[in-house]
């Protein structure tokens, strides 16, 4: 009986993993290349809501997402909610380009502090996108680019991205390409996701 409700319980938990990103809006993107561990995309250009924040990256992933599901969820200035999008992107403050829609924002690079970015839906545009009533989010441009990324599964520990990163570097290294910016760590899954259909992603911009 046991066994029953346990296997039970795993069927409703992986269906409404599934469910609850079904539908959900990801960056367009093309497939240029695909190498042994890795494959080039080209991105089309989006716009994105961010916030740097300080400490490590788990503990930056967690307050950075608090910060940007509250804008998402109502704390703007229109009190409008946005659709949820993945990835839920991470990257080190240092090396990044921040472009404001109403001013430049001027940046010292700090080691300490991450910035975490979400994706807003196609339908939006600078003029009708809702204006965060936190100072800390910014709404930035994203412009096309090409990336390279590597995919995996399961959880993603601080040592097992660093292990990623490194070997999507040595990869690319091999291959000829040159790293334009500071690796980007991509979560498409919310938190009670089981590991086996998590999907994870290390990226670099590159020329």
């Amino acid at each position: 009986m046991i066994v029953i409700v346990l296997i039970i319980l795993g069927i409703i938990w992986v269906a409404y993993s599934y469910l609850s990103v079904r539908g959900i809006e990801h960056p367009q993107y093309v497939v240029l290349k695909k190498y042994r561990g890795y494959e080039i995309r080209e991105y089309d250009p989006y716009l994105a809501a961010e916030v740097v924040v300080k400490g490590t990256r788990q503990e930056s992933l967690r307050k950075g997402f608090k910060m940007l599901f509250d804008y998402i969820s109502g704390n703007n200035r229109e009190q409008e909610s946005i659709k949820m999008t993945a990835p839920v992107t991470q990257q080190p403050e240092e090396n990044s380009q921040r472009i404001s829609m109403t001013a430049p924002v001027m940046q010292e690079k700090r080691e300490d502090s991450h910035v975490i970015s979400f994706m807003m839906p196609a339908s939006y545009t600078p003029d009708t996108l809702p204006v965060p009533r936190d100072p800390a989010v910014t709404i930035v441009q994203r412009g096309s680019r090409k990336v390279a990324v590597a995919r995996f599964a399961g959880y993603a520990p601080e040592e097992k991205v660093m292990k990623k990163q490194a070997k999507l570097k040595e990869l690319l290294a091999k291959d000829g390409y040159r790293i334009l910016s500071s690796v980007h760590l991509a979560l498409y899954n919310p938190p009670w996701t089981p590991p086996f259909m998590r999907r994870n992603e290390v990226m670099f911009e590159i020329q």
